[in-house]
């Protein structure tokens, strides 16, 4: 049975999750790994091939397969966070799939939100990211430069700017904010200065230092003014990227569904300024909640790489699969 196998993995910074279903849309098996980015630094090919044979694996035992050594997949999608730079060649050696494809995660995000239609899906985790499709098969990424070059309203930017203010406001550039007591709190730092230099020495990762961000939501919730209106500017950024995608596309009416995936979007207020100036660049445009998650959207792609049509009925068997897993 293992040439009806179908998986869609979904490769990011926290954990890797891996689906397996077969020519019908019928869940076998679901399963979870360790966090799959950042694969270019020391130790990180080593940590997604773990990532990648803990979640298939976990997947398959789930499916009652066979290994992941004695198992053909019709069709595979990888969906990875940063894309698939130095990835496809590490996957490559750990799945055997008649179609494999190993690609970005926003066509994944964007195939479950929309179910394999048209839109545009804006992604606000630790970067940010917007990627569309029309009806007529164009796509089209924008963003996602990484914390250096972009990822504007994303978590590291959002933690960044909450830092940096907190600073420009200690030495009378900015107006004051509570933000600066709250980095040391979170941090565990006594004074901004050591803060900084505890970030340059990498003893706060990215990834830590992108965690801020929850804190400068609840301060704007709280009514630090700062706090706001970094969400508010982040909240521009994040509409234009939908913004872009559209016009680059030069998307119908009909196509302008949006979705917002991502941890960024948890926080109501970002939502609230992202839906604000959404409506001011691209009033045509529709904010749609994702019908499926990444993991889904992975492998909705695996079936099309493969041919399969995902008929209206394939879609409420992965539905219905995913009410009776919880």
């Amino acid at each position: 049975m293992s040439e009806l196998f179908y998986l869609g993995v979904d490769g990011g910074q926290s954990h890797t999750e891996a689906i397996i279903a077969d020519a019908r849309g019928n869940i076998l098996g679901r399963g979870q790994g360790g966090p799959s980015n950042h694969a270019e630094q020391p130790g990180g090919r080593e940590r997604l091939h773990r990532a990648i044979v803990d979640s298939v694996g976990t997947a398959l035992r789930a499916a009652g397969a066979r290994s992941i050594a004695d198992t053909e997949f019709a069709a595979a999608h990888c969906a990875m966070t940063g894309g698939a730079d130095f990835k496809e060649e590490i996957i490559g050696s750990i799945l055997n799939a008649t179609h494999l494809e190993v690609g970005h995660d926003s066509p994944a995000a964007l195939a479950g939100a929309t179910a394999g239609g048209p839109g545009i899906v804006v992604i606000a985790g630790t970067g940010s990211v917007a990627y569309g499709e029309s009806s007529g098969g164009k796509r089209l990424r924008v963003g996602g430069w990484g914390y250096l070059f972009g990822d504007e309203g994303g978590g590291f930017w959002v933690a960044l700017q909450g830092i940096k203010r907190a600073m420009l406001g200690y030495d009378g550039f900015a107006e004051q904010t509570g933000l600066g007591a709250l980095a040391l709190e979170h941090f565990s730092r006594a004074d901004l200065q050591t803060l900084s230099m505890a970030v340059y020495r990498d003893d706060i990762t990215r990834d830590r230092l992108a965690t801020f961000a929850a804190i400068v939501h609840r301060a704007a919730q709280q009514g630090d003014n700062v706090a706001r209106n970094i969400l508010e500017e982040g909240g521009k950024f994040l509409a234009a990227l939908a913004r872009t995608v559209s016009n680059r596309l030069q998307l119908e009416p009909s196509e302008l569904q949006v979705a917002c995936v991502g941890g960024v979007f948890r926080g109501e207020l970002m939502r609230e300024a992202f839906r604000r100036s959404l409506g001011d660049q691209l009033p045509a445009a529709i904010i749609i909640p994702p019908r499926f998650d990444p993991a889904i959207g992975a492998l909705l792609l695996a079936y099309r790489g493969a041919g399969t049509e995902c008929t209206p009925a394939l879609l409420e068997n992965l539905e219905e699969g995913l009410a009776v897993r919880g």
